[in-house]
C-alpha cells in the first residue's frame, strides 16, 4: 500500500519559524566569519558572543543559564574559545572566573555585526525599510511578551 502526502506546503508555527530563521541566520553568520579567517567556530559557539559582548564581563554559570547550556557543555565551549583566543578567563575572586572578549573576539563581533548590517540592507531592499523596522518591532514585542509571561 502506498501513501500519498496530501500537501507538501504547510504554515509554520510562529515558534518553528523563529527557530528556523535563527538557525539559518547563525549558519550564514558562521560561514561569513569562516570566510574572514575566523577558525574553530561552530553554531553552538557563535551564539555565545552576543551575550558575552552585552554583559562585557560574565561568568560561565550566568552564560550557561542565558543560553540554556549545561555547565559541562559550557565548560567545553569556553575551553575552545580560550584555545582559539576569542576570550580570556579573568579571576576576580577565588570562587569564579569571568569571561572577557579578547581583541580577536571583539574583531569577530565587529565582523558579525558588519554581516548582519549587510543582511538588513538587503532585506530593506527586498521588503522595504518600513516593513523591516515593523518586523523588528514586532519581534521585540513578541520576545517581551514571552519573556514576561508564565
Amino acid at each position: 500500500m502506498k501513501f500519498k502526502l496530501m500537501s507538501t506546503r504547510f504554515t509554520m508555527s510562529l515558534c518553528f519559524l523563529s527557530m528556523e530563521t535563527s538557525k539559518v541566520f547563525n549558519k550564514r553568520i558562521l560561514e561569513s566569519l569562516e570566510e574572514s579567517g575566523f577558525e574553530g567556530l561552530s553554531e553552538a559557539l557563535i551564539v555565545l558572543f552576543p551575550y558575552i559582548y552585552e554583559e562585557q564581563i560574565i561568568t560561565s554559570a550566568k552564560l550557561a543559564k542565558k543560553v540554556g547550556y549545561s555547565r559541562q557543555a559550557m565548560h567545553k565551549n569556553i575551553k575552545k574559545l580560550v584555545d582559539f583566543e576569542y576570550i580570556i578567563l579573568v579571576s576576580h575572586n577565588e570562587k569564579e572566573k569571568s569571561i572577557e572578549l579578547t581583541p580577536k573576539g571583539l574583531e569577530l563581533i565587529n565582523k558579525a555585526n558588519e554581516y548582519i548590517s549587510n543582511v538588513e540592507k538587503d532585506l530593506s531592499k527586498l521588503i522595504g525599510k518600513k516593513e523591516l523596522d515593523k518586523y523588528k518591532e514586532t519581534q521585540s514585542k513578541i520576545y517581551e511578551y514571552l519573556e514576561n509571561t508564565k
